[in-house]
């Protein structure tokens, strides 16, 4: 398991061959996610009684004959993905006893599959934020350097070897900013490519889940397991789902690749980001493609209208959580004085200021002011990416604008959020994107210096994974 030496069909291949015992490497799971626990603060929840009931039911239907696809995979859910086997609290106090009865979507999809659930990952409180500070179970940390922040829960129990998938959600990118912090890959497909089924989201028209590995070929075979339609969740689409997973990266038709030639123009350009990935678009054009620039106006202000978006949206969303049908509830002898002090206690201050944001935006002139504004403007972003994709194949940008934060850097409740500044515009428009971890030149381990995120057509993510795979041909991951 540590290192990743396996993708995940060499792993449960050799598990249904019979060459790789399931026991040992349940155990070694168990044994990867006690360490990561105690050292990152990775997970919320994780028992090792759950690993050892998820191994007995894959070994049940391996003794019947099966051979599931991925047999024994270790794979874990960000805390905002319900599952029946564990509580799924979205690092809230308000929710920190809540147990779903019922498990669908792409996690019920991975265990059908074989792959065994280790548990769930810590995040920012209902997803709300790219820091992995903001949980009430306190802050991640990154494997790489503890003093740096890891984005996430599933992020850090990816990049420490503790799993080999994880299954966590991306609202306006903060699934590819971890794993750009990690310096594992990342991957949010079209919208519709995935269930929505089972999440507990907060920006239904902005977020969904996505998938974290450590390589092109684990990313290929969890999106490849996990896609399709589902009669359950009516945003679902009925697409055809490529076998990603076999996909050469060889022969691939002549590329054209566009950056927008505004791409250094952010206010929170860093200087290492800027030279690593100067040097990345030099490496492309010289040894697979050409780049050109393109002029995309509209995509700068796509973190300032998301946050607008997904403010007013999770205002809406999670008015629900009032202690009335489920969750904490605050002592009060009065009715409106209960709800007061049921969301006073039980949402934390950061998600607290962006739901007052929300409230604000939404009210009265507000409306039409920055809603309605951003509603418009989340059209001409959508349009302008589209327009550039007929005539390009992918749009390249860094997935974040800085390197990887401190721990208590004092900008996690930034609106709009710094590091949504080149992700956001994909979640508005749609569209698949995918983050490749960058180094410096001639670095090797540690921290990561960047991360490339790469931007394709509606349901053309194979084309994703196979330029993925001839980057890690190139630069391997460490």
């Amino acid at each position: 398991m540590s290192g990743h030496k396996l993708t995940v069909y060499e792993l449960a291949g050799g598990i249904n061959e019979g060459a790789i015992a399931l026991a040992e490497i349940s155990e070694a799971v168990s044994r990867l996610c006690t360490t990561a626990q105690k050292k990152y603060n990775c997970f919320v929840n994780f028992e090792a009684g759950v690993i050892t009931r998820e191994r007995e039911r894959i070994a049940a239907r391996m003794e019947e004959g099966e051979k599931p696809p991925l047999a024994g995979v270790p794979f874990a859910l960000a805390d905002n993905v319900c599952t029946s086997e564990i509580k799924t609290t979205c690092a809230s106090r308000m929710l920190a006893s809540y147990q779903p009865l019922t498990e669908e979507g792409a996690a019920r999809r991975l265990k059908d599959k074989g792959a065994l659930l280790a548990g769930k990952t810590n995040m920012d409180e209902f997803s709300i934020g790219a820091s992995g500070e903001n949980s009430f179970f306190g802050a991640v940390k990154n494997p790489r350097d503890t003093k740096h922040s890891a984005g996430s829960g599933a992020a850090a129990a990816v990049s420490c070897g503790a799993v080999a998938l994880a299954l966590a959600t991306d609202r306006w990118g903060e699934l590819r900013q971890a794993a750009s912090y990690c310096g594992v890959m990342g991957i949010k497909p079209t919208y519709g490519r995935i269930s929505r089924q089972g999440l507990i989201d907060s920006a239904p028209s902005l977020e969904q889940a996505g998938i974290i590995a450590a390589k092109t070929l684990d990313l290929a075979a969890a999106l490849e397991a996990v896609s399709g339609p589902d009669p359950q969740d009516p945003t679902s689409a009925h697409a055809d789902v490529p076998a990603y997973a076999t996909l050469p990266a060889e022969n691939l038709h002549p590329l054209k690749v566009a950056v927008p030639e505004n791409w250094a123009a952010s206010p929170y350009l860093e200087e290492e980001v800027r030279d690593v990935f100067t040097a990345v678009l030099q490496g492309l054009a010289k040894n697979i493609c050409p780049v050109e620039t393109v002029a995309m106006p509209y995509s700068q202000y796509s973190h300032t209208t998301a946050a607008i978006i997904s403010a007013v949206e999770a205002f809406s969303n999670l008015s629900n959580y009032d202690g009335i049908r489920f969750g904490f509830r605050g002592e009060s002898k009065h009715l409106q004085d209960m709800y007061r002090q049921t969301r006073t206690e039980g949402f934390g201050s950061a998600l607290k200021q962006f739901l007052t944001f929300g409230a604000l935006v939404s009210a009265g002139k507000y409306y039409d002011q920055y809603f309605l504004k951003a509603q418009k403007m989340r059209t001409l972003i959508k349009q302008e990416l589209e327009d550039c994709l007929q005539q390009y194949d992918l749009i390249v940008v860094p997935t974040t604008p800085f390197t990887v934060p401190l721990l208590g850097n004092g900008n996690v409740s930034l609106l709009p959020d710094p590091a949504a500044y080149y992700t956001a515009a994909a979640n508005l428009a749609g569209l698949p994107a995918l983050t490749f971890p960058l180094q410096t030149p001639g670095q090797t381990g540690g921290m990561p210096a960047a991360g490339l995120q790469l931007i394709g057509k509606s349901w053309d993510e194979k084309l994703l994974l196979q330029v993925a795979l001839l980057l890690e041909k190139e630069n391997p991951l460490n």
